[in-house]
């Protein structure tokens, strides 16, 4: 499991009926419009481009790193819940590549340790060591795609943008939400030989259930309130984190990165 998945590994209890093992239906809800970002493959420099970053993260460089942010890189952040909105930050221009890596690696942490009364403690070290680790691990793991907030950049995965208030009047601000790619069936179990129960549409967000890592399937609670089971391979999570290349005059460049925290 990757260091991402361990950060933001959430575990639900299925709620089954006692005499029947069946999963207890959730409250009905109405899904949210959104934009998704349009996937598709990447222009062959960039990819050239992405290969170079991620040869300077196995090779631990932070300069040679560094040498392919912008000067004043985006911050898109939100947390993981409908409720709350993805915004944009820029910061910069740094001094020189810990201090840049140190912001970068600043978006992608949870929390930190806080240091023993009265001491104080230099973050940059872990700060730019998460930079690093964040950056090769979202170009191994990259499903390519668009960004409606970066309009121009190709990112390692889709973005979506929706409205946090009609989440809100919906009653399910509080709640993860998931999206598929296509129109796909959803069935009664996480096994491709159960039965429909509905029909997921792409352009909308659901309310986000359970993982089944083991089968592949992404659990979908379907606006009736029963939960429908989709591969995983069709569904996308909307506050997943990323990283965005955009092309100047030096090429392909880091320009953006997507955080989604707690």
């Amino acid at each position: 499991m990757t260091t991402f998945a361990l950060r933001f590994a959430v575990l639900f209890a299925l709620p089954f009926t006692v005499a029947t093992g069946v999963i207890a239906a959730e409250k009905p809800y109405t899904p949210l419009p959104a934009e998704v970002g349009a996937g598709g493959p990447p222009p062959a420099d960039l990819v050239e481009r992405a290969k170079a970053v991620a040869d300077a993260v196995e090779a631990g460089s932070a300069e040679e790193v560094h040498a392919f942010v912008a000067d004043r890189p985006t911050f898109v952040m939100s947390g993981i819940t409908l409720g709350v909105p993805r915004r944009i930050e820029k910061k910069g221009p740094f001094a020189d590549a810990p201090s840049a890596l140190a912001a970068i690696g600043l978006a992608y942490t949870e929390g930190e340790l806080a240091p023993p009364s009265g001491k104080t403690m230099d973050m940059t070290p872990s700060r730019v060591r998460t930079a690093m680790e964040t950056i090769g691990e979202r170009l191994a793991e990259a499903k390519w795609g668009r960004d409606p907030l970066v309009p121009g950049a190709w990112c390692t995965s889709r973005g979506v943008r929706w409205d946090t208030k009609a989440a809100k009047k919906a009653g399910i601000a509080e709640e993860r939400g998931v999206y598929v790619t296509e129109a796909v069936a959803a069935l009664a179990a996480a096994d491709g030989a159960a039965k429909i129960v509905g029909t997921l549409k792409p352009g909308l967000l659901y309310r986000s259930y359970q993982s089944d890592e083991e089968n592949g399937f992404s659990g979908i609670v379907l606006p009736n309130g029963r939960v429908g089971w989709v591969a995983a391979e069709k569904t996308g999570n909307p506050t997943a984190w990323g990283l965005c290349f955009e092309k100047g005059q030096a090429g392909w460049m880091l320009t953006t990165f997507v955080s989604a925290l707690l």
